[in-house]
Parts: C-alpha cells; structure tokens; sequence
C-alpha cells in the first residue's frame, strides 16, 4: 500500500519530440478509451463496495469475509488509477530523465496492476467458494457482483501485456525512447547531458528487454557519425608503382594526421562512450562488441588499406624516407591499437594492421639494402667536371645523414630489427654502420672512376680536392660522427695532397720557364736580353691560357678556395718577382733611361691578384681590382 500510494505522487516533466506528435494523439486516444473502460469497471466496484456498507448487509453473517474480499479489488482499482495518471504525465514530460523516470514507474504501476488483479482474483475465487460451501445462495447479489468482478478483474490483468503492443502506451513510450536515442546518436560530439540521457535511456530499454533492439541502432549511428570524418577522397586513390612518391606526398601528410587522430582521438572516445553507456546493462561482451562492428564499418580499414597502397609506389630514396614517417605513425598509434581493436569483431582491422606493417617494413628494407647497387649504378655516368662535388655525391651524403637522423634512425633501427627478426637473425648497430660504410665506399670507387676519365690531371686533382674537403664538412653531422675521427682525418690529408698535387701539375711547368738564366748572362747581349723578353711574354701567354681555361672550375669551399690560391701565391709569385728583379738589372745595366715597363705584361702584386681571384664566380671577380697592365713595379 505504500508504494501504491508513493506511486500515486509521482509527477514528471517529459513531453515527447515534436516529430512524435502524431504518436502522443494516438496514445492520448488510447488513454481516453481505456479511462473510459475504468469508468466502467470503477462503477460497479465502488457499487458492489456501497452495498457492502448498507445496514442490511452489516447483518449478513457473510459481511466480514465479504468485507476483505473486496479490499484487494479496491487496491488493484487504485493501482489502475496511477497506471492511468502515469500514461498521461508521459504526453506531458519535456525532459529526456524525467519521462525516462516516468517510464520505469509506469513500468513497475503495470507489474503491481498485474500482481494485484492476481491477488483480487485469488480472493475473489476462494470466497465465493467459501461462501458457497457456507450456505450462501447462488443468487444472493453478493455472490452475483462478485462473479462479474472476476470478469472485470480478469480484462484489467490484462493491462500490461496490452501496454507492450503495438500501439499500448508502454510500447509507445519505449518507441519514443528509441526515437531520442538516435537523436542523440547523431550528434558527434556528445556533453555530459547528452552522456547521462544516453545511459539512462539505454538502461530502461534494457530493463524491458529492449536492448537487443537499440545495441543496432547505436551501432548504425555512431557508426554513420565516423563515416561522416572519414569522407576523404584520396583513400579512394589507386597507386602504382608508376606514381612517384613526390606526386602524392601531400596524401601521405594527409593520410599520416588522420591515422593519428583516427585512433588517438575518435576511435578513443568511441570505445570509451561505448563502455561508459553500456557498463551497466547486458553482458561484458556488448561494449567490446559495440566498438568492434562500429570500428570495423566506419572508415579504419579504408584508412589502413590506403596506407598499405603507399608501399606500391614508384621505388626510390625518397619513398624510403615516406615509409619510415609512415612506420613512425604506426609505431606511435600502436600501443592504443592494441588496446582499442581487439576482441572477434576487429580481427579483419588487424589483419589490415599486420599487412600495412609487413608492406613497410620490406618496402624501407627493399630500397635500403640496394642503397650500395644504386650508388654503384651510377658509375658509368660521368657528371660533366668543372672540379666542383657531383650532385650524387651531395645527394647521397645528404639522405644518409637524413636516415642518421635523430628522427629516422630509431624508426630505421626498429624496421631491420623486426626484418631480420623475421629471419631468424639477431640486429646489431654495427649492421647499419656497416651497411652506410658500404655506401661512402660506392662513393668513393665513383670518384675515382669519374677523376681516371678526365684527361686533363690539374682538374682531376681539384676534383678530388674538392669532394674529399666535401666528407671533411660533414665531421659535425650524423654521417661523420657515426664514421669517426680516424675516417674524417684521412680525409682531410687526401684533401690537403691533391691540394699539393694540383698546384705542382698546374704551375711546374709554367714556372719551368723562369730558370733565372738572366743572372748568368752579360749586360752587354742583346740577343740574350730578347731571349728573356721572349720567356717573360710566354709566361704571360701561358699564365693567362691557363687562367682562362681555369676560370670555370669550382672550389665551393671558400676557405679551401682562399688557401690553395694562398699556396699558388707562394709558389708562383716569388719565382716571378725574381726572375723580374735580375730582368730589371739587366736592362738598367742596358739603357739607365728605357723604361722595361712595355717588355712584360704582370707586375708580381698584379700576378698575386689575379691568382686570388682564381675559382671565384664571375660576380665576385668583377669586384676585384685587376692588374692586367704593368702600371708600375710594386713589391
């Protein structure tokens, strides 16, 4: 009796969406017609309740027993009452936890409805028995009203299970529900309102074994919602080994930030909604199950099937170093992977996991073990020589000293350990040391090659100046930390002797020509003196063939430019100033008032200048002050 009357007080405050109008008119018809049956029923026992109290049946010597069968009638009547006040708060609720309120109370007025028509019945049966086995006539009006409550009683028992039909206020109401949940399914980010009614929601369908109809409808939403973020054109894309990896670089970008946010956001908060709303109805499985069919149908595996699409591209360095950011992201979504897709449901996700991996890994391994083949490839096409570093060389030097990198060389390590993993065989540092000292030397048996070919030896030596000062730069990077003092020494002394060799091949034979064989002869022979005058116009000749021929070689190390032009200075510009001084003597001994300025074409400060200017770029020659003309002797 408490709780019919605790029953009897509850109001709630939820109206239905306005899309389910239609559906309150029709309950509200329902309601009136079934008040219009209690009417009925509620006249004849309110009847039957009056008779009881006239005096004339206060004086039946059945009035006591007739007075406690009709007590369980008149508490199934009231439970009636509330069953019908509750079905008309639920077309007035407007607030998603107040008609679910209103719901599990018209839920549980229905089972007390139910229960107590039972009760009234059992009553009603066993005392017009007893009644009748005490001398009670058949016709006594008692016994007669009694008989056609049990017909009345019978049609109310039958209240709740006409409820759940089609049409019946509780089936209405659960459809409503229904209703709302998709709503709220639809939305993509969800509050902490939105969070509560969902569970509320989902807890009352399940409390009226609804679940197994709303667990698909969840799915079907949630689903739609991640398909929604998931419409990305590129993952339609074919790719074949015809596609450069340069062409859909910017996918791969894409394709990386997205396979981030995928798992560590979306597919995150999906798995955590679905456990929060389903923690506390059906069995453990439903959650993990939820997830599973939503992730498996939302977009993830066209995402990971892309990603294995990558490794089909055109094979080349720069793929290799795709792969390895595209390994990078994996690696750095694996360990919520794991925790997200697992259960039956997410084993075709998994399945798609491992082959993108294994289509990573021996695509980066493919292309990095043929790095030494490629290099040596390259032999047989000699870069056309002007003494400066070979863009393969810089090329190569450069990519290595990317995969050293503090970025690439964890994720590198990592793919050919699991590579030689798969073989049965143990990875070791040394292997990649090795593997990129196999590389320089491809390098180097390039070079030596490339500089054999040339037929002029003075460039030759420059040529291998240059791209030995060229790994002496790289002592502060990667490469030249991994390769060692020992190795960056060797070649700064390679550097430093075909410095040495160049300046000897370039001028020895130039200088050859001043042999100082002025000192020896008499300041009385003009034949000998034109003979002199003939040398110096030849060393200008050649000095200046020479220096044309040398203009367009390169030394791209301006100190390395600076000293060997320093060391063709020491070389060249003493023997010159000598011999000029004994020239000197000879013609003052010869006419103390003829000038010698129109015999030869370089003082040694304007030789000294333009040796400076050697292996400069046009622009920074025309800056410098030439002196071509004798414009006077200076020391």
């Amino acid at each position: 009796m408490a709780e019919t009357k605790s029953l009897e007080r509850l109001k709630a405050m939820r109206s239905l969406l306005k899309s389910e109008m239609e559906k309150s008119e029709t309950v509200s018809l329902v309601l009136e017609k079934t008040g219009s049956k209690l009417e009925e029923i509620n006249t004849k026992l309110l009847s039957l309740e009056a008779d009881v109290k006239v005096e004339r049946w206060r004086s039946s010597p059945f009035s006591d027993h007739i007075r406690y069968t009709i007590a369980p009638i008149s508490a199934a009547l009231r439970v009636y009452a509330s069953v019908q006040e509750l079905e008309r708060s639920l077309v007035s609720s407007n607030e998603v936890l107040g008609y679910v309120s209103d719901v599990k109370r018209l839920g549980e007025a229905l089972e007390l409805l139910t229960s107590s028509c039972v009760l009234a019945l059992n009553w009603l049966e066993e005392s017009i028995k007893f009644l009748s086995e005490n001398g009670m006539p058949e016709d006594h009006p008692c016994g007669l009203r009694f008989k056609t409550s049990i017909e009345l009683l019978r049609e109310l028992q039958k209240t709740e299970a006409s409820a759940y039909l089609r049409g019946g206020s509780l089936y209405t109401a659960l459809e409503n529900l229904e209703t709302e949940l998709e709503l709220i399914l639809e939305e993509e980010v969800l509050s902490e309102s939105d969070l509560r009614d969902l569970q509320a929601i989902i807890k009352r369908l399940d409390a009226h074994t609804q679940l197994t109809n709303c667990v698909p409808v969840y799915i079907k939403n949630r689903t739609r919602v991640i398909q929604k973020r998931f419409e990305i054109d590129y993952l339609e894309r074919t790719i074949t080994e015809a596609d450069n990896v340069q062409d859909i670089e910017g996918y791969i970008d894409q394709w990386r930030l997205d396979m981030e946010i995928a798992v560590k956001e979306i597919y995150e908060f999906e798995s955590n909604l679905c456990y929060e709303v389903f923690k506390d109805v059906g069995e453990e499985h439903v959650p993990l199950r939820c997830f599973g069919e939503i992730a498996s149908n939302s977009g993830i595996i066209q995402l990971l099937r892309f990603g294995s699409r990558i490794s089909k591209c055109k094979k080349g360095p720069p793929k290799l170093l795709k792969l390895l950011e595209c390994f990078s992201t994996m690696d750095n979504v694996r360990t919520e992977f794991n925790r997200l897709f697992r259960g039956e449901e997410c084993s075709q996700i998994r399945k798609e996991t491992r082959e993108l991996v294994s289509n990573l890994v021996n695509g980066v391994c493919e292309i990095f073990w043929e790095l030494p083949c490629q290099v040596e490839l390259q032999r047989p096409n000699c870069p056309l020589l002007d003494g400066g570093v070979p863009k393969l060389v810089s090329v190569v030097t450069e990519y290595c000293n990317k995969l050293l990198g503090d970025k690439n060389k964890p994720v590198l390590s990592k793919i050919l350990e699991i590579d030689l993993g798969w073989k049965n065989e143990k990875y070791q540092e040394e292997i990649l040391i090795g593997h990129m000292y196999n590389i320089l030397r491809e390098i180097a048996l390039n070079l030596d090659a490339w500089s054999s070919s040339n037929k002029e030896t003075a460039l030759s030596y420059i040529f291998m100046m240059n791209n030995h000062s060229h790994f002496c730069g790289l002592r502060e990077t990667h490469l030249g930390l991994m390769m060692g003092e020992s190795w960056l020494n060797a070649h700064e002394q390679y550097r430093d002797y075909y410095a040495a060799l160049y300046v000897k091949e370039s001028w020895g034979k130039l200088l050859s020509l001043l042999n100082n064989k002025a000192q020896a002869l008499s300041s009385s022979s003009p034949v000998k003196r034109k003979s002199i005058n003939r040398t110096l116009q030849a060393f200008a000749k050649g000095f200046d063939e020479m220096y044309i021929k040398q203009s367009n070689w390169v030394v791209e190390d301006e100190k390395l430019r600076w000293k060997i032009c320093e060391a063709m200075v020491r070389t060249v510009v003493p023997r010159y100033k000598t011999y000029l001084q004994s020239y000197k003597m000879l013609l003052v001994e010869e006419d103390d008032h003829k000038s010698p300025v129109k015999d030869f074409n370089y003082t040694p400060k304007g030789l000294e200048m333009k040796l400076k200017t050697m292996f400069k770029s046009k622009e920074k020659k025309e800056k410098i002050y030439k002196y071509s003309d004798f414009d006077g002797y200076r020391d």
